[in-house]
């Protein structure tokens, strides 16, 4: 499909402006042999975001793309906002499923082209960033290409910038390290290396994009593009802001799952820094009044004495920082 221009799509709600709701990327030159790429998107109860993230995937410009948004039975106006871009959506669906991994796969199944990445129903594209992908992908047909993403707090107009950079199968075990800077939505992969990976692992509702480039990264090369290719939008309700534990919880698991895999890997130092993360998360929620009995007993299994001390150094930790009462 080539992207329809800004005059074909429906105009933007009242008060909307600037990209991409009164401004479109410049298209390209219609190529027979430009790479086809697929954007899946999935979305749940997500409308107030989901129009302007369909608009800026569909006002690229670019001439060869295949957009495709799995919606898991929104009950918000997600399905009417759909309908009104559907001459332009290669494929979409509204029906219950087991979660963001399991619509990812949903769509996954369906792609056709060459170079695949997702964008979620509250991220964007950034004007150009087809065009750039797909060049690079001509160039680099087997790597994993790396675009920047601006991290953007919704409504603040407070930005931070995230470059690419450290992308290597032992980072992303060593989750820690800070060689390491990557964005979801700036990364996109070969459909042949999907091919080669796998579903994405549906057990995973949090980090089910690290435990796939953990088992990417050793297959391919990375193509770093030093250039913004797409926007992340954190806010309230989103799962990076309202449900960050529980990031803390899968890290450990993907990183688990993959040390035996990684050579020379001080993996009594990683179990030291895993444990480490549960406990104070864990001590943090229980301070909070929220469950925390999984954290504490994921850590307990990984290093049972690492766990109290830890425990130990935590509330060594709040003690000091916490001011003397006041003398009555």
């Amino acid at each position: 499909m080539i992207c329809p221009s800004l005059s074909e799509l429906p105009p933007p709600p009242a008060g909307k402006s600037g990209w991409p709701w009164t401004e479109g990327a410049d298209p390209s030159q219609p190529s027979a042999s430009a790479p086809r790429i697929s954007i899946v998107t999935p979305s749940y109860n997500q409308g107030q975001f989901l129009e302007e993230t369909i608009r800026s995937v569909l006002l690229q410009g670019y001439s060869n793309l295949e957009y495709i948004i799995i919606d898991g039975g929104s009950s918000d106006q997600s399905c009417a906002i759909i309908k009104k871009y559907e001459p332009w959506i290669s494929y979409w669906v509204s029906e219950s499923d087991r979660g963001q991994a399991h619509a990812l796969n949903k769509g996954i199944a369906k792609i056709t082209g060459k170079l695949f990445g997702w964008i979620n129903s509250d991220d964007l594209l950034v004007p150009g960033a087809l065009d750039l992908l797909g060049r690079n992908h001509q160039q680099f047909p087997g790597h994993i290409l790396a675009g920047d993403v601006v991290v953007f707090q919704d409504g603040s107009g407070a930005e931070e910038f995230c470059p690419q950079h450290g992308l290597e199968f032992r980072n992303c075990v060593e989750y820690w390290r800070p060689e390491r800077s990557w964005a979801q939505p700036g990364v996109f992969l070969p459909s042949e290396l999907m091919s080669q990976v796998g579903k994405l692992d549906e057990t995973l509702h949090y980090c089910f994009d690290h435990d796939l480039l953990c088992r990417a990264l050793p297959l391919a090369e990375v193509k770093t593009l030093n250039s913004t290719v797409a926007r992340y939008r954190h806010h309230s309700t989103s799962k990076t802001v309202s449900k960050l534990d529980f990031f803390h919880l899968e890290v450990v698991k993907v990183t688990r799952k993959y040390w035996s895999s990684l050579p020379q890997m001080d993996t009594s130092a990683a179990r030291r820094h895993c444990v480490s993360l549960l406990i104070q998360t864990g001590l943090n929620r229980t301070v909070a009044g929220k469950s925390a009995s999984m954290f504490f007993w994921d850590a307990i299994k990984i290093h049972p004495f690492w766990s109290l001390y830890s425990t130990g150094g935590w509330m060594v930790r709040r003690l000091l920082n916490t001011p003397p009462t006041p003398k009555q």
